[in-house]
């Protein structure tokens, strides 16, 4: 008696749902233990989202905190503003991860119903009743959840089981739009090219997959001709680009999103070419040994999956979903091989691939089962082969979730609960994730993750501490923070320097958190400079270090291997600024000998064009040599012998300028020594 397909329909998502809610209660289960009861999760970055859906539910979208103004380093567009409809119904501080899980649920049983789409005969469900999806389509499920490394990543509050479901409706839409008649056709194409730029909204590196989507798209667009199909599927993706980096640009001053300054290998200035490619090699080298190798079984078993996927990519039922998958997965690993951080935090930043890894396999093994017989027991035991191979990873992942729990619940969200109860006005912090999100106390974010008043955080973290401190000091003072929540060793120079430590939050078996020990500091910002001060007969100047300035005056410094950014607290000297005595920070660049920095003065300056002083503050050192040139000088490059100074106190070297106006850029360069770049000065003769 043949079953009505609803009955397969339901049994099939029952089953789907038992390994996918078994995996679910495997690493949820662990971590609970471990964290006294408190939702777990494994990376303080899942506070980050949380933060941005908090403030989105509060009205305040693409915004960390109420107030800080728009900030680009949420990473994913969309899951913060799908997190916000659980903090409206009252999944509030942790327990919003209670919702991310349910949502992570919900999410990979849509990516498993999409599969299963996939996988179908071609004239869907109706076709072959007795064979209403086939033997493979009931194991579609098992490889979702199949890979322990990525299980981690699914449960872990992050974004990537909201990317898994994107990623299986996109691999439908495709499909839809190769099999779609002509008149249904150029709909469903733009359908696909709109859920390509919902991935790459989900998670940046997915452009890696977007791209040969919409080329499988106009691949398969027959008679509607192959430039305007191409268009339909990646105009979404491109505009959404565009109009991000415009939207980085006006409110940030960077084309790039936060994450991506902050983060990118590329970003760093000091490294050379080819020192950054030698951590992309290394980064590249971890991710194939430790998330393409291990965590699928070893060396010689992790081949069964990409070796599926080459079946689907030959298959021609398959090849336009199987091969953009494969483009996207080591496409996707590439781009991920420019962070900085790629080999950290659990290869979270590996999972996106792993996911397209499986999903091509299990298209492969459907190919396969269509060829007979023999071809089909040959599935199955490369299906069997590809399942259980990763198995033994199991209770390690599940181990490391819940030790990773544990850490942020006992680190960030200790250190949330006790500045709740000092009540300070703001905080400094290098973590915009549990801390200020539980704590409700107004931050800011030092590696410029949340973002403040569009000021270049993110980029001047990369430059060095002593430049994060030059913004501070752009700061009024009530807007200054008071206490600091920081890892010494990442901010020698803040820390130490401006801060008083009261109270520390140390873990033992640490796996995830930076260090095993979080300090809280007392503020003291009374070295810094009041916001606005200007020494007296000053034309134009330049703080060196400070990248707002330094953008100002078009600065340039010698990079790379030069313009390291250092920092001091010294009494005033010289005719400059702090010239009372009082201990003055300023931070500066080293200037390697041979090599050069310049600015441009400034075209709104209230200068004739004539005569000046350039004024340049250092602190001690033995004897150098600078070579200064101004374009309009006759006599060329003017060499100044700069004597030993002294090292408790800035000092000021001076230097006349023949003639000099408005928009003329001036090179001050290193002609014996390293000059240590502090401030410049343009006077009145």
């Amino acid at each position: 008696m043949r079953r009505a397909p609803w009955i397969w329909l339901l049994l099939w998502h029952a089953s789907a749902a038992i390994p996918v809610l078994g995996a679910a209660a495997a690493f949820y289960g662990p971590a609970l233990e471990r964290t006294g009861g408190a939702w777990p999760a494994p990376l303080d970055d899942v506070y980050i989202h949380f933060g941005f859906a908090r403030a989105a539910a509060l009205g305040h979208p693409f915004s960390w905190i109420p107030g800080n103004g728009y900030s680009s380093g949420a990473t994913s567009l969309t899951y913060p503003l799908a997190l916000a409809p659980g903090y409206l119904l009252g999944f509030r501080g942790a327990w919003l991860g209670l919702f991310a899980a349910l949502l992570a649920c919900a999410a990979l049983l849509d990516l498993c119903r999409s599969l299963r789409r996939l996988l179908e005969p071609r004239g869907g469900p109706g076709a072959a009743s007795s064979r209403w999806v086939g033997w493979v389509g009931w194991i579609a499920p098992l490889f979702v959840v199949a890979v322990p490394l990525l299980d981690w990543s699914w449960f872990s509050g992050m974004e990537v089981a909201l990317l898994g479901a994107v990623l299986g409706r996109a691999l439908v839409a495709v499909r839809r739009a190769e099999l779609a008649p002509p008149a249904r056709r150029p709909a469903e194409q733009l359908r696909a090219g709109l859920l390509a730029a919902l991935l790459v909204a989900t998670r940046p590196e997915a452009i890696a997959l977007a791209a040969p989507l919409a080329v499988a798209v106009a691949h398969a667009a027959g008679s509607l001709g192959a430039a305007a199909s191409l268009a339909r599927a990646s105009l979404p993706t491109a505009l959404l680009l565009g109009a991000q980096a415009a939207a980085n640009r006006a409110l940030t001053g960077e084309w790039g999103a936060a994450g991506a300054v902050r983060k990118l290998l590329l970003s760093n200035p000091y490294p050379t070419p080819l020192e950054k490619a030698v951590e992309v090699i290394k980064n590249l080298a971890a991710l194939r040994v430790q998330a393409l190798e291990g965590a699928l079984g070893g060396p010689w078993l992790s081949l069964v999956l990409p070796l599926l996927g080459a079946v689907a990519a030959l298959d021609r039922r398959s090849r336009r979903v199987a091969v953009p998958l494969l483009l996207g997965a080591y496409g996707s690993l590439l781009l991920v091989a420019l962070n900085a951080t790629a080999r950290y935090q659990n290869l979270r930043y590996a999972a996106p691939s792993l996911a397209m890894l499986l999903l091509a396999a299990a298209l492969g093994v459907e190919a396969l089962a269509r060829r007979g017989r023999l071809a089909a027991g040959v599935a199955a035991a490369l299906a069997v082969a590809a399942l259980a191979a990763p198995s033994a990873g199991f209770a390690r992942q599940i181990d490391h979730f819940a030790r990773a729990s544990a850490n942020i619940a006992g680190q960030h969200v200790e250190v949330a609960r006790r500045l709740a109860a000092r009540a300070p006005r703001r905080v400094l912090l290098g973590d915009a994730g549990a801390i200020p999100y539980l704590s409700g106390i107004p931050a800011i974010d030092g590696l410029g993750l949340g973002g403040y008043r569009g000021m270049p955080f993110a980029r001047a973290s990369v430059h060095g501490v002593p430049a994060v401190v030059e913004l501070i000091e752009r700061l009024d003072p009530a807007e200054r923070p008071d206490v600091f929540a920081l890892y010494p060793s990442w901010w020698g120079g803040l820390a130490d320097v401006f801060g008083r430590r009261v109270d520390a939050v140390k873990i033992d078996d640490n796996v995830m958190c930076a260090a095993d020990e979080k300090v809280i500091y007392e503020a003291d910002w009374s070295a810094l400079a009041p916001p606005g001060e200007r020494r007296a007969g000053v034309i134009d100047e330049v703080d060196i270090a400070d990248l707002v300035d330094e953008r100002a005056h078009g600065y340039a410094f010698p990079s790379p291997r030069g313009g390291w950014i250092i920092g001091a607290v010294l009494p005033g000297g010289g005719d400059g600024a702090g010239g009372d005595g009082a201990p003055r920070f300023d931070a500066g660049r080293l200037i390697p000998e041979g090599r050069e920095q310049s600015f441009t003065i400034d075209a709104a300056a209230a200068i004739a064009r004539g005569p000046a002083v350039l004024a340049l503050r250092t602190d001690g050192g033995g004897p150098i040599a600078l070579g200064v040139a101004a374009p309009r000088d006759a006599g060329g490059e003017a060499r100044v012998e700069v004597p030993e100074r002294p090292a408790d106190r800035w000092s000021e070297i001076r230097v006349p300028l023949r003639d000099v106006a408005p928009g003329d850029r001036i090179r001050i360069r290193s002609l014996l020594g390293t000059f240590r770049s502090f401030h410049v000065w343009l006077l009145r003769p």
